[in-house]
């Protein structure tokens, strides 16, 4: 990654241009290499995908602020199917949207509420880590991470957060599975 920052981003320098980002959360790779960023973390920040060559040249970004289809507001989480389908937690729209690999919107899924973090394992089985359902932020659902396959967008089950209260609970801001099917979350309190 050091090689790949030095070449092609300004470092320290926040900007919406094909050489810098302002605020990014989340980095993936395609099936061919393909490097994308989820890039804007609120406030005013950018609110778009960014695609690079597996080489680390610029080839396009999408999305701007906004809550329409395309649109996001914070893309905190981004993951790459075995298809090479593109799927951007876009956190404070409460919903996962689906873009095909040049940036046109397929599809959004809000049954997985407001993703801090997307891991697609080779199964193609999506898992969504959602830490932020509270009394303010999408009351109807509950913290945890969601597993549900990108093929049909179902959820099939849900790890719940750790504690009582499920304000203060503790759940995972980023997640990821092993081949053998065991999930970490990545805790950050």
């Amino acid at each position: 990654m050091e090689k790949f920052c030095s070449r092609s981003a300004k470092r320290a320098v926040a900007g919406n241009a094909s050489d810098t980002f302002n605020r990014p959360s989340a980095v993936t790779t395609g099936p061919n290499g393909e490097i994308y960023v989820a890039d804007g973390h609120g406030g005013e920040s950018n609110a778009r995908a960014v695609k690079f060559s597996k080489d680390g040249k610029f080839i396009k970004a999408w999305g701007k602020k906004g809550a329409a289809p395309g649109e996001f507001d914070v893309p905190h989480a981004i993951a790459v199917d075995s298809k090479g389908r593109v799927f951007v937690g876009d956190r404070s729209n409460n919903r996962v949207q689906v873009f095909d690999q040049d940036g046109s919107f397929l599809e959004e899924w809000k049954q997985f509420d407001r993703p801090s973090a997307i891991f697609i394992d080779q199964n193609d089985n999506l898992y969504v880590a959602d830490n932020q359902p509270d009394a303010k932020n999408n009351s109807g659902f509950k913290r945890g991470i969601r597993i549900g396959s990108v093929n049909d967008g179902k959820v099939k089950m849900l790890i719940p957060g750790l504690g009582a209260n499920p304000e203060t609970q503790s759940v995972a801001e980023g997640v990821v599975a092993d081949p053998l099917g065991n999930v970490y979350g990545a805790d950050r309190r």
